[in-house]
């Protein structure tokens, strides 16, 4: 029993001490505000082959993340994901976490930084089973995006998919 307390004491604790610090302010994003909506998602696979999707993109968790969910309204979700990205500021680099109906063996944290001059990011994982990296390109005329993910493969860095991303 007196064990237990020992554990518990410290645990409640950390309990006060986060519940009194105040939380970070919202972050304030013109570049992925550009998220914010429902899309309709063309998907080219490096393969040739060929689907739709829909993303639904908003602000979540107190306006930390903009949040895409991949396959939020499509009628049979053979692919479903949860596309977190956020702002790390004293690295001055966007984190993005995609979880994914492939599970938890590849939900590290992606890293990139923003190129104002070409209204992008480009995200990079490194894993041993190879490099993989997704483009988010935002067309400001347009108002679409586009994301290029490419990978590894045997060596070479070869197209995986390619999307265009338009408003619905």
């Amino acid at each position: 029993m007196k064990t237990l307390i020992y554990l518990l004491i410290p645990a409640l604790l950390l309990t006060i001490a986060f519940a009194q610090a105040p939380p970070p302010p919202e972050l304030k994003d013109p570049f992925l505000d550009n998220f914010v909506g429902d899309w309709r998602v063309e998907r080219k696979m490096g393969n040739g082959r060929t689907a739709e999707s829909t993303v639904h993109g908003e602000w979540s968790l107190k306006h930390h993340y903009i949040q895409l969910h991949y396959g939020f309204a499509d009628k049979s979700q053979d692919y479903e994901a949860l596309v977190f990205i956020g702002f790390v500021e004293p690295e001055k680099t966007y984190a993005c976490h995609w979880l994914d109906v492939y599970g938890a063996g590849f939900d590290a944290p992606g890293r990139g930084k923003l190129d104002n001059e070409k209204h992008s990011i480009e995200f990079r994982w490194d894993s041993k089973e190879g490099a993989l990296t997704n483009k988010f390109t935002f067309d400001s005329q347009a108002k679409t995006w586009t994301s290029l993910i490419r990978q590894v493969e045997k060596g070479e860095w070869k197209t995986f998919a390619e999307e265009k991303w338009t408003k619905k």
